[in-house]
This record gives structure tokens, C-alpha cells and sequence, in this order.
């Protein structure tokens, strides 16, 4: 039976990164790709931790990195000596500043080929990715070519014998001799990225090896040779004959992808005392998992520690206008992963080419999104170490200091970094696994077809009905171990339901194993029939189909991460079956608040809000607050002027201090007064007359996109995403306040004109480009626009 469990050493590693909060916090991709400054590299990692960010995943991007898309100055070379140098230094050095930093494994992506010195180093064509067909144009004699991968000819095959080892030998093994107790301290998990297997084109040639026939022969006990031909001429013919072959052709690609690749990575980075983790390729199309490099999407997470997906060019996203919100599961196969193999963290490495006109309200959306579904460590991209020519129209959003929002991040990252660690408390309270039916998606024609149609069905109706739930594959139930009580014990998961979306081609050993769980007491269901499955949590009110939800047990304390997902406000009733005091804890400030005591909330929800709470053994808890009815509206009288302007300059970002005077102002876009290509930063000021001083409440309204407060000469905190609300204190009589709005790059970079200019002065054009120009044409209102008031504490001292 295939590794399901990680070995002994995870839980020793989990349990001495649990003790370290700064795990929790998000990291940044951090592109290296100039001269490589010790002192200005350190430079911005002290502004990074300054702005509260605490880990950091360093991302090489040497120039022998597709020179034909991409323009770097990165020096020294990758992997040199100096090279090594710098790296362990800056690594260092976070080290010193309470940060951990990510072991980024390659140069550029996909891992696997350390920037083509794998090839280069292979003199006798032992790590060629091969082929079985007719040749990469259709045209040749059928047989086994052995030859470079067209789209990157210095990739090499990670599934040929010594490939993987010759690739740790170059990379890991160099960073080893530099990092040294740094490694398992400072660097605690390795990020690998989009490794893959060869592939083929269909009627045209197979993904193989040069001893795939013999390794075949030996796992299958029959020969494939003779069948190739005819799966090549019938690629997706719904034949059972076929797809049995198909079945066995890709179980045997998946076993060589994890015992070639992710194995040999597992082993060395705990012989080294890390985790070994990253992302692989293509997760969210499950029906396309055989044209993939991992071939079988559970059983190479399996085989990671720290498994975790990509959300890239907005395959997450709300609803906005445009198109409708996300509906897909695929955040929940890497923590599904996770929880059965009693693990701590599930990375998701997010905003890839999502374009610069993302709101900050967006931002937090696809977060927890996919934190809903049991994600709990995230790596965010981009931070480049120089955003100079190609680099300022690529990779957007652009974060760090050439972002207007740049010190309204804080926030961001406080949220981030408790609410993953609130999720991970305790273990996963799912109930509920889902057939994750890889030999259904192996098997192509109609059976394909069914099994994607019924995976993405049952995994929206489950959303629906507000279930917490688990992905799960054959191989994992045909190991699992029926327990007394209907529970079926799947690694440290034990569930109590299990959902068939479609079963034909189940192995027959998870059917035996089923029917076992069946007669036990356990509930199985088709996906079509979910009228039985336990719900996580009672939802009424309105519009409840538009609720997530995820449990963790914590001893005798539940926790919940509730979610509105639509972007719309949702009026409702949340019912919590352990019953009594109900504590919401708001990861925005780390407080809690009593908000019922029968075991019933009603809420308003905003559309996309979130909110934590605590079920059972809650924590000690603020009361709610309340105000008086009256308010001071603050309408009349505000002055304005810009204090930052964020510029696209002839060859970099120009960041520099406004000089235009203060004049009064209606509250509203600042556009008609400072232009639509204006992104930077502006200054509000008022002054008001309290009637008292006291403990008071600010609301600011609607704002674009974020915001600081001061009053009466002191901070009063910063806000990324809304609502924008802050606690003051005021004076009696005379106050004064000042508001500081950020708005997005994107009013620069959205701009026609200046777009055109920076992609003509400074080619290659890279593929994302046509991402952005078709992301970066809204969100470019800009200001406060309230309304602004005050209400002061009703229980005030």
C-alpha cells in the first residue's frame, strides 16, 4: 500500500513550529532580480518586518530565466558561491529580526532543473524528458524520444532515476554549506514549485521513461507496449478496455512522480530537520489531473508536508459585475491532505497576475476564501527587489514601498497571521469526506466527464448547505480502518459520512471497505442525495446558501470561521448545537466579545465579512458595547490636498512628496481635482466641537481604498480593508482630525497611455501582460467619501 501517513518526524517538527507565532504570518514572494546589495536587501527586509510582515519566501530570478520573457539583472549568478553568500547572510539577518524565510528551491520555476544546470550537467541525455509517439510534431517514427521539452528546453525529466538526486545535489545541498544553523531555525519549510513530469499531446505521443515499460510490467503485471498505438489513435474514446488502460498508465506515472521527485525532497529536508512543501501544478482542473505533472493530485500532497495550491490570474475571485464569484473546492485537496495526515500547516501561494485593480476588500476576499477551506499559511506575491523597466508592468499587484497602501498593510497582515493561527488550533472538526475520484478523471471520455461535472456539484451543494468537509481518494479508504460508532479512521481524521459523487472506477478494495463502514453505522451517500449529511453549523435567515463554514476542536472549546461569501449583506441566524455563551473573536484587533448567551447569533453580515467564533469552553470575553443614539456627523467643512503621489517614471516607480496647498473640500473621488492617473496618497482634515470628552467611536464611511486616522495630533490606527472604524478619544470643544486615504496603483498603470508607453520602451511583453490589461480597467475611484461621524460610548466613564 502507497505511503497515506507521514512519517514520525512531522508531528516532532509541527509541535516546535506550533510554539512560534510568527509561523502564522503571511510571507511575500520576494523577487530577486538586480544586483544582489547585502545592505539594501537587508534594507528591505527591516522595512518588510517594520510593516509586521514575519516570514519571507526569497525567490531567485537568475537571467538565465527565460531571457526571452523576462528582464533581470540579478548578480551573482544563481547558485555561485557569492551567490550562496548573500543569501545566507540576508537569511541571517531575518533570523535576527524574528522573521523565518521559505528555502525556495529553484531558479525562477518549474523546480525541478536549478535553471538548466541539471541538463547542463547531463552529458549523456540520462535526464531527458522522454516520450512515447510519433515525436514532438507527429511526424516521426513511433517510438521513445528522448529530447527537450519544447517550452523549456533546459527542463529535465524529474521522473527519469537520479534526476531528483543530481537536482538536490546542486541545490540544496550548496545551500546547506552556507546556511548552517539557520537551516531548521530561521528556514523551516522548502517551498518546491510546479514541478513536472513529460508530458504528451494527444493523438500524438506519452509522457514516459526509459525504464517505464520494465516499471509497468512490474506493478501492473502485464505489458503496455502493445497498447500505446491505440491509446494514442483513441485518446479519449469512452471505452472501459481503454480506460483500464489509461487507469494503470497514469497510477503508474503518479507513483513515479512521488517515489523520483517528492520523495527523495521529503527525505532530505527532514534529514535536514525541515518540512518539505510548495505547490504543484494546475490543482483547481481535477479533470485535467492526468495532463499534469503530479498525475494523481492527493497522493503527491501525500507525499508533502507542507501541501499547498496556487491562485493565480483571479481563479479566485468575488463577484464584480464581470463575472460571477468562485465557486471551485480546490483549496480544501491540500488541506484535506493535511488534516489526515495529522499535519499543521496548508500553504496557498495567491495573487499571481491578479492586476493592480484589485480592492483591498477583494484582497481579503480571495484570503479567506480559501482560508474557509482549511488554508492556514499563506505566501503572497510580488515584492521584487527592483521594480525598474519591464519590472513595473509585471507581476501586478506590485507590494512593498511603490504601493500607496504600503503602510496601511499592517493591518493586513495582523488579520492574516491570527486567523491562521486560530485555524490552527486544535484539530479539523470536518465530519463529512468527499471522493476525491482520480481513476474517474484518468479514465477520459463520458467517465471523465462525469466525474468532473459531479465533483465541482457535490462540492458546491456541500458549500451550501454549510458543511465543513474533507477531500479523500480510493487509496486512502481502501487503508482506512473501520471504527465502532460508524466512524471510518482515515490517517488522524476519523469521519463519520462519506460522499460518492460518482464511483465507477473505485478500487474494489474501498468498495469492501465501505460496505464494512456501512454495516458499522457510518452514511454513505451519492452526491446527489445530501439530505443526510451532518451540518457544521445551522444557518436560517436570508440567503443562507451563501455561508462557509469550518470547524476546529479545540479540547472542549469549537471554533468557527464563518464567511459571506457573496458580496452582498446577508441578514442571519447562526445556530451553534453546543448551545450556551457564544464569544466572536475579530482576528482585526486579537479581541473577543460575548455576543450570545443561548447558543444563538443573529447577525448582519456585510458582504464578504468573516467572523471567529467560539463555541463551549470560550475564552474570557469584552460585553458588547453600546452607544448613544446621538451622533456628530462630520459633513461640512473638511480640506484636502495630496500628500504622496506614486508615479510611473521614465525607467522606475517615482515616489515622491506632493507640493500643491490645502483647499476645501466636498468628501467624494478626488479624480476631478487631482486627475484620473493620480495614485498616491491624500490628507483630509476637519475640525469639530464636542460637547464633552470621552471615549468615542469614528466611522469614516465608504473609502478608496484605505485609510489612517489621527486625532488631536495622535494615531489612531490604519485600516486596509473596511469597515472603517476606529476608537477615539476626543476633547471637550475643539478636536482636530486628520485622515490619510491610500488609493491603487492601478490609476497609473490602468492608464492607456502610460501602459502603452512603459510595454513599448521596455520589451519583452510577457504573457501576463494581457492578464492585467483586461484585469486593470475599474476600481479607480479615489477618496473619502463617508459619511464620517462620531457617537460616543453609551457606558461611559
Amino acid at each position: 500500500m502507497k505511503q497515506l501517513v507521514a512519517a514520525a518526524f512531522i508531528p516532532l517538527v509541527f509541535a516546535a513550529l506550533a510554539v512560534d507565532d510568527a509561523i502564522y504570518s503571511p510571507a511575500f514572494f520576494w523577487m530577486w532580480n538586480d544586483k544582489l546589495d547585502e545592505a539594501k536587501l537587508c534594507a528591505q527586509l527591516e522595512d518588510m518586518r517594520s510593516h509586521g510582515l514575519r516570514n519571507v519566501c526569497i525567490h531567485p530570478f537568475p537571467k538565465a530565466f527565460r531571457p526571452g520573457q523576462f528582464t533581470t539583472e540579478m548578480e551573482p549568478d544563481y547558485l555561485t558561491t557569492e551567490y550562496l553568500e548573500v543569501f545566507a547572510k540576508v537569511v541571517k539577518r531575518a533570523g535576527e529580526l524574528g522573521m523565518h524565510a521559505y528555502l525556495y528551491d529553484e531558479g525562477g520555476w518549474p523546480s525541478g532543473g536549478a535553471c538548466g544546470k541539471v541538463a547542463a550537467s547531463d552529458a549523456d541525455g540520462r535526464f531527458l524528458p522522454r516520450r512515447i509517439g510519433y515525436g514532438a510534431n507527429g511526424k516521426r517514427r513511433f517510438g521513445v524520444h528522448a529530447e527537450p521539452w519544447r517550452k523549456n528546453p533546459d527542463y529535465p525529466s524529474v521522473i527519469e532515476k537520479g534526476t531528483t538526486e543530481r537536482f538536490l545535489e546542486l541545490t540544496h545541498d550548496a545551500y546547506v554549506k552556507h546556511l548552517g544553523r539557520d537551516l531548521g531555525t530561521t528556514v523551516r519549510i522548502a517551498f518546491t514549485d510546479e514541478p513536472q513530469r513529460p508530458g504528451g499531446a494527444a493523438g500524438v505521443s506519452m509522457g514516459w521513461t526509459a525504464d517505464f515499460a520494465e516499471v509497468f510490467k512490474a506493478k501492473k503485471g502485464y505489458d503496455i507496449l502493445p497498447h500505446v498505438e491505440e491509446m494514442l489513435r483513441r485518446p479519449d474514446d469512452t471505452d472501459d478496455r481503454l480506460a483500464r488502460l489509461r487507469i494503470d498508465y497514469n497510477d503508474v506515472m503518479a507513483d513515479l512522480f512521488v517515489e523520483r521527485y517528492l520523495g527523495p525532497i521529503r527525505e532530505w529536508c527532514h534529514a535536514h530537520g525541515i518540512l518539505s512543501g510548495g505547490h504543484l501544478n494546475g490543482e483547481d482542473k481535477p479533470e485535467r489531473t492526468a495532463d499534469y505533472g503530479h498525475g494523481s493530485l492527493l497522493r503527491s500532497f501525500r507525499a508533502m508536508d507542507v501541501p499547498g495550491v496556487d491562485a493565480i490570474w483571479r481563479q479566485i475571485f468575488p463577484s464584480d459585475g464581470m463575472r460571477e464569484a468562485t465557486d471551485t473546492p480546490f483549496p480544501r485537496y491540500a488541506s484535506s491532505v493535511m488534516h489526515q495526515q495529522g499535519g499543521k500547516f496548508a500553504l496557498t501561494e495567491t495573487f499571481g497576475v491578479y492586476g493592480e485593480s484589485m480592492s483591498p476588500a477583494q484582497f481579503k476576499w480571495v484570503i479567506d476564501y480559501q482560508l474557509v477551506r482549511g488554508i492556514n499559511t499563506c505566501v503572497f506575491a510580488y515584492l521584487s527587489q527592483n521594480f525598474a523597466k519591464q519590472w513595473m508592468v509585471l507581476f501586478e499587484p506590485h507590494l512593498g514601498p511603490v504601493a500607496p497602501y504600503w503602510d496601511m498593510t499592517p493591518h493586513l497582515f495582523g488579520y492574516v497571521e491570527r486567523t491562521c493561527k486560530a485555524l490552527s488550533q486544535g484539530k479539523p472538526g470536518a465530519e463529512i469526506a468527499v471522493l476525491y475520484d482520480v481513476r474517474g478523471f484518468w479514465a477520459g471520455g463520458a467517465d471523465r466527464e462525469a466525474a468532473a461535472g459531479n465533483h465541482y456539484a457535490t462540492a458546491k451543494a456541500l458549500d451550501r448547505l454549510n458543511c465543513d468537509y474533507d477531500f479523500v481518494d480510493d487509496e486512502s479508504i481502501a487503508a482506512a480502518e473501520v471504527l465502532s460508532g460508524g466512524l471510518l479512521k482515515i490517517g488522524a481524521m476519523s469521519y463519520s459520512t462519506i460522499v460518492l459523487p460518482t464511483e465507477k472506477w473505485m478500487l474494489p478494495s474501498a468498495r469492501a471497505k465501505l460496505d464494512g463502514f456501512s454495516r458499522a453505522g457510518g452514511l454513505v451517500v451519492r452526491g446527489d442525495d445530501l439530505s443526510r449529511v451532518p451540518r457544521t453549523l445551522m444557518v436560517r435567515g436570508d440567503h443562507p446558501t451563501d455561508i462557509r463554514v469550518l470547524r476546529r476542536i479545540d479540547g472542549k472549546r469549537h471554533v468557527y470561521f464563518v464567511m459571506n461569501e457573496c458580496t452582498w449583506n446577508r441578514k442571519v441566524v447562526l445556530e451553534f448545537s453546543e448551545g450556551g455563551c457564544i464569544v466572536r473573536y475579530d482576528p482585526s484587533d486579537g479581541k473577543c466579545l460575548l455576543v450570545s448567551g443561548n447558543g444563538r447569533v443573529v447577525r448582519d453580515m456585510h458582504g464578504g465579512e468573516t467572523a471567529i467564533y467560539y463555541a463551549g469552553d470560550v475564552p474570557d470575553a469584552e460585553k458588547a458595547r453600546s452607544f448613544e443614539a446621538d451622533a456628530i456627523s462630520l459633513k461640512d467643512g473638511w480640506t484636502f490636498r495630496p500628500v504622496v503621489s506614486h508615479v510611473a517614471g521614465k525607467t522606475d516607480f517615482e515616489v515622491t512628496p506632493c507640493t500643491e496647498d490645502t483647499s476645501a473640500c466636498m468628501l467624494g473621488d478626488w479624480r476631478p481635482s487631482l486627475g484620473h492617473t493620480f495614485s498616491g496618497k491624500a490628507e483630509y482634515r476637519i475640525s469639530f466641537d464636542s460637547p464633552r470628552a470621552g471615549k468615542a467611536l469614528l466611522r469614516l464611511g465608504k473609502v478608496c481604498w484605505c485609510a489612517s486616522v489621527r486625532i488631536n495630533g495622535r494615531d489612531a490606527g490604519a485600516r486596509f480593508f473596511g469597515p472603517f472604524e476606529f476608537d477615539v478619544e476626543l476633547a471637550k470643544g475643539r478636536n482636530e482630525l486628520e485622515v490619510t486615504v491610500a488609493n491603487l496603483l492601478v490609476n497609473q498603470l490602468g492608464d492607456p497611455v502610460i501602459r502603452a508607453r512603459l510595454t513599448k520602451d521596455f520589451p519583452p511583453c510577457a504573457t501576463y501582460e494581457r492578464f492585467h490589461e483586461a484585469f486593470d480597467g475599474v476600481n479607480r475611484e479615489s477618496g473619502l467619501f463617508g459619511p464620517v461621524s462620531i457617537r460616543f460610548l453609551a457606558d461611559r466613564q
